[in-house]
């Protein structure tokens, strides 16, 4: 499965949860650091590519995370920009 979703709502999942499930906080990885300097580095988006597909994984494999309405709904909505380019 290829998701393509912003560092920003990778962001917004994490609060969600951690919202949902204050008790399983310590079970979430953080999310990989932003930098406005090396943003255009390939190796920098690469890294942030590999920390967020931990982050992603560690979710998916957590039973109270990946059953939550929370994972599925951020899973299966399309992001604003998609539905923006399909619509006009």
């Amino acid at each position: 499965m290829k998701l393509i979703k912003r560092y920003s709502e990778f962001d917004d999942l994490r609060r969600k949860l951690t919202r949902a499930f204050p008790h399983h906080e310590a079970a979430m990885p953080p999310l990989p650091p932003k930098s406005v300097m090396a943003k255009f580095k390939t190796d920098f988006l690469e890294k942030r590519k590999a920390g967020l597909s931990y982050f992603l994984n560690c979710v998916l494999l957590h039973p109270d995370f990946a059953a939550s309405a929370v994972l599925q709904d951020w899973l299966f909505k399309r992001g604003k920009e998609v539905r923006d380019i399909r619509n006009g």
